[in-house]
């Protein structure tokens, strides 16, 4: 049982103590890879507190923190917290301009970066006049008005005592979402620990757990659930060498990879990934894939015990051969996806949360895992629905000790979300007598139809993107112009076709794959899925696109820019 924390400082004394021998981090540099103990971490913590004591960084000063994913990363956390001062990640994908804007609008003295966004941002530094130290995690020696992390690391250096509270602020971390307002959004160490706590409650993790990092480090869920929860219990993370499909396999074969965060459409690609290599394989080979698959199915359906390890040894051999199980987070998961992967032996547990949240507030478990839900509430935090409707749906609201403090510069978009202890989330779903929670859809995006009845797009995007001839979708809202129901709300639906699909059916069928095949296809498929929705889900018309849709760094469609794009 792992005692209870308060605070990062804490967590850093705690575990370097319990596991020094264990491998803390692990990632592939030049062919080999590197490893740093919880005792390595422990010390380079220290020597760089110190150094940045040195430098003037105080208890409740600000740092910026930016790079790729990798071990300086949480290092540098670490050691921020540990300091009192407050951590202000940023979004390794964002733009010069953007990364600028925030910069200055965090006011921070610090900035600890990769060598990378030092060349991006070049001068544009200059006009960041709050700025007076940068950190480079790639420089040797010091340069110029460019500090070596390296050296600061090496150097035995302790920091000035700093008595660090649980309510003192941890982290700023900006988040634009889905809406396009970028708000940053205050952490305490209080609302962080204690996620990490009642997260750890739900799983058996520990020692002998290893993690593959491949979502954006900068995202509170990964800061949470892949960071700082396996630094609690004594877990090794390996900081992924790249996003290629071979190399995560590589890596997850390396490591023997026990666990792992990530998104839908992660797993998605690796369920399209592992049917394109049986497609690929052949009539004989897709037959026995089907025959173990219902066989599956069956033993577990009859005799309530799932043998997809053993039928499916060969796919989990490519994973590493000992996967426990997946986490799903940042956006709603294909229940097919979760069915397809369970019995295949794999399973993948869904949560919920939010930034503000820390960012978990609901989480399914090895023991309770109801697909579809995104599980029950966390340990210490109270879920409810606010003004449900007869079907029970209604705004998702919580409470608990990992609610944020508020947005950051920002007491009127705070006042908005936060009302009476609670946080609105502005996701709407239902909870059912069992007490799992159920996500519906956004607010903010619900499409009220003319009849009154409520459409959740994420509801329809299923759908649609279960269809080989979709690579992904958005749906929207859209004005009625003619007829008796004008100025109503319709369902629209903006597509990206799939086009490897199309091109392949194109050379099976000796076809033309053409602008007008490819629309001829698509109404055909929505014809086909529009019979099987309700008549108000029914999607009322549509338009491709050539492109991907612009998402956020978790790969949520950005759906203010796509309502923007086709002027709806």
């Amino acid at each position: 049982m792992n005692e209870e924390i308060f605070t990062v400082k804490e967590l850093v004394r705690s575990s370097t103590e319990k596991f020094s021998k264990c491998v803390a981090y692990r990632m592939k540099r030049d062919e080999k890879y590197r490893e740093w103990t919880f005792s390595d971490v422990g010390k380079f913590v220290k020597n760089l507190g110190g150094a940045l004591s040195d430098l003037q960084v105080k208890a409740g000063d600000k740092v910026l923190l930016l790079s790729e994913n990798r071990p300086e990363w949480p290092i540098s956390y670490l050691s921020i917290a540990s300091l009192g001062a407050i951590v202000v990640p940023l979004d390794a994908l964002l733009q010069a301009r953007d990364l600028l804007y925030l910069i200055k609008d965090s006011g921070a003295g610090t900035l600890i970066l990769s060598q990378k966004f030092i060349d991006l941002l070049d001068d544009n530094l200059k006009e960041a006049d709050n700025l007076k130290t940068i950190i480079s995690m790639d420089a040797k020696e010091d340069k110029k008005n460019i500090i070596s992390w390296d050296r600061l690391t090496r150097e035995e250096k302790s920091a000035k005592e700093e008595k660090v509270l649980p309510d003192d602020l941890l982290a700023i971390i900006y988040t634009s979402g889905t809406t396009g307002v970028s708000k940053g959004v205050m952490l305490s160490h209080k609302n962080v620990m204690s996620n990490v706590q009642a997260a750890r409650s739900l799983f058996e993790i520990g020692p002998g757990d290893r993690l593959l990092s491949v979502l954006p480090i900068h995202h509170t869920f990964e800061t949470t659930g892949g960071f700082l929860t396996p630094y609690y219990v004594g877990a090794s993370v390996t900081y992924a060498e790249s996003l290629k499909s071979y190399n995560l396999l590589q890596n997850m074969q390396d490591i023997k990879l026990t666990i792992m965060l990530g998104v839908p459409l992660l797993y998605q690609l690796f369920l399209d990934g592992i049917m394109r290599g049986v497609e690929e394989k052949g009539g004989l080979a897709k037959i026995i894939f089907k025959v173990l698959f219902f066989i599956s199915a069956f033993v577990k359906t009859v005799f309530r015990v799932n043998i997809g390890r053993k039928l499916f040894s060969m796919v989990h051999k490519k994973l590493g051969g000992q996967v426990r199980f997946w986490v799903s987070g940042g956006a709603a998961i294909d229940p097919k996806v979760i069915k397809s992967f369970d019995l295949m032996g794999l399973t993948i547990l869904q949560g919920y949360g939010l930034t503000e949240s820390s960012p978990v507030l609901c989480a399914c478990s090895i023991k309770e895992n109801r697909i579809g839900s995104v599980g029950k509430q966390l340990p210490g935090v109270e879920v409810k629905i606010d003004k449900p409707n007869r079907q029970g749906i209604g705004e998702i609201i919580a409470r608990g000790p990992n609610i944020m403090k508020g947005y950051y510069k920002n007491p009127e978009a705070t006042s908005e979300i936060l009302k009476g202890g609670w946080l609105y989330t502005g996701d709407m779903g239902y909870i059912d007598r069992d007490g799992y929670v159920f996500i519906t859809g956004r607010s903010k995006y619900v499409i009220v139809t003319g009849s009154g009845l409520n459409v959740y797009p994420e509801e329809v995007e299923v759908e649609l993107n279960r269809s080989p001839f979709i690579k992904e979708s958005c749906v929207l809202s859209r004005k009625v112009k003619v007829g008796a129901r004008k100025g109503t709300e319709e369902v629209f639906a903006v597509i990206f076709p799939d086009m490897e699909y199309f091109v392949k059916v194109g050379k099976t069928k000796k076809l033309g794959v053409d602008q007008n095949f490819i629309k001829t296809k698509i109404r055909v498929e929505i014809k086909r899925i529009n019979d099987k929705l309700p008549d108000y889900k029914k999607i009322g018309g549509f338009e491709l696109r050539s492109e991907e849709f612009p998402k956020t760094s978790t790969k949520k469609i950005k759906r203010f820019v796509v309502k923007k794009e086709y002027g709806l």
